[in-house]
């Protein structure tokens, strides 16, 4: 059930009814609870945290816990896809704030994890994202955009 609030959420989004989406994720979080439904908690997480940057309706520091909490959950489940999406959205949260070597670190570690599926979209995205974040570190300080996140 988690999985179709999550696909809800989604779509409420996209639609431009955000709390309508908030609501569907905080449903998802009280059936897993209710439940023990919990192998997808931690793609709840991550789209809980996506809902709210894109939205406007966190700080950085709430958006950052709750990513941190999906990751933490993705590893203890070994489920690496889940620890990749968040790892990317995590690296692109701390790369607005400049923590570009950081984002680089966590986001190379899990993408060096991988070794087939490299024609999937979450794989090319964090491959396209450590890319940038490679060439972000190499500029000087000076040329360095100062773009901060929410």
């Amino acid at each position: 059930m988690p999985m179709f609030l999550i696909l809800e959420a989604e779509g409420q989004v996209k639609a431009g009814r955000a709390e309508a989406a908030l609501q569907a994720i905080e449903q998802a979080l009280a059936a897993s609870e209710d439940t023990g439904e919990r192998w997808a908690m931690a793609e709840v997480l991550r789209t809980k945290a996506c809902i709210l940057l894109s939205t406007g309706r966190a700080k950085s520091d709430k958006i950052e816990a709750i990513l941190l909490n999906s990751l933490e959950i993705a590893r203890r489940q070994q489920a690496r896809c889940w620890e990749l999406r968040t790892s990317c959205d995590l690296a692109r949260l701390w790369q607005g704030q400049g923590r570009n070597r950081e984002a680089l670190k966590l986001l190379q570690s899990v993408f060096d994890q991988f070794t087939e599926g490299f024609d999937a979209r979450d794989l090319k995205d964090a491959k396209a994202l450590l890319r940038c974040l490679r060439h972000e570190v190499r500029r000087k300080p000076s040329e360095r955009s100062s773009t901060w996140a929410a």
